[in-house]
């Protein structure tokens, strides 16, 4: 295999990292269409740098090779420079600059004017920002009226170890199986304070509420990727229960499936790799935000402490904004009852949602009415706005009628916990601008093209080869969505790796965002490799099935914790 194969290999895995591309990946969406033709690929020419210069988005031409310069940059400048924003930017323009033949001052005002625009005039996307900044709010509310530290109090009473805090996470985000946006900040930001008062480091819950979250919507019958991979096998006619092979791929996903068993085992064997094996992490006491700790620490004042110990304790009070004021009761409620609402109404929501979706379609069409095709057909973002809307109208109510806040204070709260998801706003529609500047010049179909071309038979089953079984056609599918499941879960620039560790340190965690990538790489990586070794390679040899491949795998990965985990 030739050089640029391996790095198409590596760019396919990473191009995930910007929205949809996790739940579509590039590959699939380059092949399906040629499949439904003549099963071959058009090759892109290739274009010498000199000739790029000048013109518009309509002229430009097939990039060939220099298509992968976008997320290269970005995923570059994200590691080297550490500002994560700048890398962003900074692959918008390259991909803007390559789409506008080298004409730099308009590639920098298309990317502000054209692609930033875009990423937030889409539908979807407008609607996670609705949903996140109304999160932000209810989550700021919840701090101010003292519920945050009622609740780590209340926890505390039944998580009496590390181990069993981590369980309880686990647990939690196993309810939540239907959608990782609404698992990642809803158990993140629920338990993050009870987490940390057990001393258990935030990188270790960002760890495990990124990978549960990712992985079980990604390998749910209920979830995006089965629905998404069904509607593609429809189209290009491939089998005659398109649902009931985009489950059956969930068998071939060896490396999701794999990351998932990495953490108990981990748990398990009391051994952890990177950095946490290492102890570069210290267990953070229950905080609010860098903001408000800088605040603290001008003023030499702690703040948003308790006097005496659970339901019932109140407030010292801090300098914060969104610190319970001093004399605050600490009530528990103020927290479970807006949470639990949001879980409720998001599940209730795409229950109700899907259900009207599934008796909207035509006789002819119209599947069973069951809870796996109405959750497929669901709208999670809508059922997150409504449930985000939800919880911040109950905590609202809860506060004002108990008299624990004003009206004015109430909002000021919310205000203030708008304010800190901006900026992990800011990198998630940069995110989605480099996914769209990556479509623009062409990435998917040249890593499509490269990949059928440079890879032999068995490395890659035959559904991009032109032809094969269905069980090739299955291991296919569920190859490329484990490598998209690893580029959404390593990728510094994932929109699930920002909602989970924000380089602000205030969404769903709070977790420093390089230092979340530390941890869970190795994890990833050892799961990839795995996955490989004992997974693709000998089950697209024949050697033995996809289930005695993930049995062969967990022992084999437990071994390599058990040896290099410390």
């Amino acid at each position: 295999m030739r050089p640029i194969h391996w790095l198409c290999a590596a760019t396919l895995c990473f191009s995930a990292a910007a929205g949809e591309a996790a739940l579509r990946p590039p590959l699939l969406r380059a092949v399906a269409p040629a499949l439904t033709r003549d099963g071959t690929l058009a090759a892109p020419a290739s274009v010498p740098l000199w000739r790029l210069r000048g013109g518009d988005a309509a002229a430009a031409p097939n990039l060939g090779w220099l298509s992968l310069i976008p997320p290269v940059v970005a995923l570059s400048a994200s590691v080297a420079l550490r500002q994560v924003i700048l890398a962003l930017l900074l692959g918008v323009w390259s991909g803007a600059l390559l789409v506008h033949r080298g004409n730099g001052l308009l590639a920098a005002a298309r990317t502000f004017d054209s692609y930033f625009v875009d990423a937030l005039a889409e539908r979807e996307h407008a609607g996670v920002v609705l949903f996140t900044l109304l999160l932000g709010g209810t989550i700021g509310l919840v701090q101010k009226a003292g519920g945050g530290l009622a609740l780590a109090a209340l926890l505390r009473r039944f998580m009496t170890s590390a181990r069993s805090g981590l369980g309880a996470c686990g647990a939690l985000c196993s309810l939540i199986f239907f959608d990782d946006y609404s698992s990642v900040l809803i158990v993140g930001t629920s338990m993050r304070e009870a987490i940390a008062a057990l001393g258990v480091p935030s990188e270790r819950l960002a760890l495990l509420v990124h990978t549960m979250g990712v992985v079980l919507a990604s390998v749910s019958p209920a979830g995006l990727q089965i629905g998404y991979v069904g509607a593609l096998l429809k189209q290009i006619g491939a089998v005659d229960d398109p649902f009931l092979a985009a489950v059956s791929s969930v068998r071939y996903r060896f490396f999701p499936l794999l990351a998932l068993a990495a953490l108990p085992l981990s748990i398990l064997l009391q051994k952890d790799l990177g950095p946490l094996g290492r102890q570069e992490f210290k267990p953070r006491q229950p905080r609010s935000s860098p903001r408000r700790t800088a605040e603290r620490r001008a003023q030499g004042q702690g703040g948003g402490r308790a006097e005496g110990q659970g339901e019932g304790a109140v407030a010292e009070g801090g300098p914060g904004p969104l610190d319970p004021k001093a004399g605050t009761p600490l009530r528990a409620v103020n927290a479970l009852l807006p949470f639990g609402t949001i879980v409720l109404a998001t599940f209730g929501g795409m229950l109700a949602d899907g259900a009207a979706k599934v008796r909207s379609l035509p006789d002819a069409s119209r599947p069973p009415l069951s809870l796996v095709s109405i959750l497929s057909h669901s709208d999670s973002i809508t059922a997150l706005i409504w449930a985000s809307a939800a919880g911040w109208l109950s905590a609202l109510g809860l506060v004002l009628a108990q008299g624990a806040l004003a009206l004015d204070e109430a909002m000021a709260a919310w205000a203030e916990g708008l304010k800190e998801v901006l900026e992990p706003m800011l990198v998630l529609l940069l995110a989605w601008a480099l996914g769209a500047v990556i479509a623009d010049v062409g990435t998917a179909t040249f890593l499509a093209r490269s990949l059928r071309e440079g890879l032999p038979r068995w490395s890659l089953p035959p559904i991009a080869l032109g032809g094969g079984s269905r069980e090739y056609l299955l291991h296919c599918i569920g190859s490329c969505l484990g490598g998209a499941t690893f580029g959404n879960i390593c990728s510094p620039i994932s929109d699930t790796t920002i909602l989970t560790a924000p380089a602000a340190e205030v969404l769903a965690t709070r977790c420093d965002l390089q230092a979340h990538v530390a941890t869970i790489t190795p994890y990833a990586l050892l799961a990839a490799a795995t996955a490989l070794l004992f997974g693709s390679v000998p089950v697209g040899l024949g050697l033995y099935g996809p289930l005695a491949a993930l049995a062969v795998g967990v022992a084999a990965m437990g071994a390599a914790i058990a040896v290099f985990g410390t």
